[in-house]
């Protein structure tokens, strides 16, 4: 559908092709992020594109991480970040870390449908579980869905394709949930939180850390969304500082990271969005759009 969407811009202009394929942004980067590609780029440093640690450079997992620690309340260091190939990339390296095969992912549905292939990458097997009505995390029914095979839980959050925000609250007792079966079954089950939506929220709701509501969990993330750089594939994994086995973790999502065929997370990238922390695009355009929606859905209510 993309292929075929690029076909048709050519053939009648871009304007009068509407796009519902992939989630490209359609507002430009920030400023800020332009200008500090123009001085990387021109800057001509020996060894400026070479080949870096596994995990990326050491400055910018500590400038991620100090900026961590002032969004989320959290207390994280350099050590605890891997630069990775996007989201997914980091999904891919925690799941290859942390899954023997046959063990059990579960996600709440609807969910992004490429949360399958990710889990079957790595020999798992992926179970869905339904959310309530108002697509909140329906804490029992997870807890039903919960065998001795359970190693993770994937949410997502701000979700796609629901855009529902989860609470401190439901995040906390997924927490005490995973806990509770982890000691029943003798392992530890973890929350993988894939959040490459923190920023695009509205009415001023906040996404909640879920460092401070279960130690035994990964955030997964990209800069693909906040700050509309989806092709240049960069993101990061922070890992729970108060994590069980976090030395290992650490080790092993770091090899997976490498011999995945990821290497590393693009050089040039990782030192713009190292220099650039906290920026983000201007999101009063998808909030308009958000109101429209919210308006034709209530009128089609109406109406049914």
């Amino acid at each position: 559908m993309f292929e075929e969407g690029t076909s048709l811009k050519a053939k009648y202009g871009a304007e009068k092709v509407y796009d519902f394929s992939l989630g490209n942004p359609n507002i430009k980067p920030p400023e800020k992020f332009q200008k500090a590609l123009r001085k990387i780029i021109a800057d001509s440093t020996a060894d400026y594109h070479a080949y870096m640690p596994n995990t990326g450079y050491p400055d910018v997992r500590a400038s991620v991480a100090d900026y961590l620690c002032r969004e989320q309340k959290i207390n994280i260091c350099g050590d605890d970040i891997i630069m990775t190939c996007g989201a997914a990339g980091a999904i891919n390296v925690i799941l290859k870390a942390i899954l023997d095969p046959a063990d059990e992912v579960i996600t709440p549905a609807p969910f992004f449908v490429e949360y399958n292939f990710y889990v079957t990458n790595h020999g798992g097997i992926l179970k869905t579980v339904p959310s309530k009505k108002d697509f909140t995390l329906d804490i029992e029914a997870m807890g039903s869905a919960i065998t001795s095979k359970t190693k993770a839980v994937i949410i997502n959050s701000p979700n796609n394709p629901t855009g529902q925000v989860y609470s401190e609250k439901s995040l906390i007792n997924l927490g005490e949930l995973l806990k509770s079966a982890g000691e029943k079954y003798n392992r530890t089950i973890y929350i993988i939180s894939d959040e490459p939506y923190r920023k695009i929220i509205y009415d001023g709701l906040k996404l909640p850390s879920v460092f401070n509501c279960y130690s035994e969990s990964f955030i997964a993330t990209s800069y693909s969304k906040d700050l509309s750089i989806p092709g240049e594939r960069i993101g990061y994994i922070a890992l729970s500082p108060e994590a069980s086995f976090k030395g290992n973790l650490l080790q092993g999502m770091a090899l997976a990271n490498r011999i995945l065929g990821f290497v590393n997370a693009p050089a040039l990238m990782q030192r713009v969005i190292g220099s650039i922390q906290g920026a983000s695009v201007d999101i009063s355009a998808y909030a308009r759009k958000k109101i429209f929606y919210v308006m034709a859905w209530e009128i089609a209510d109406m109406n049914s």
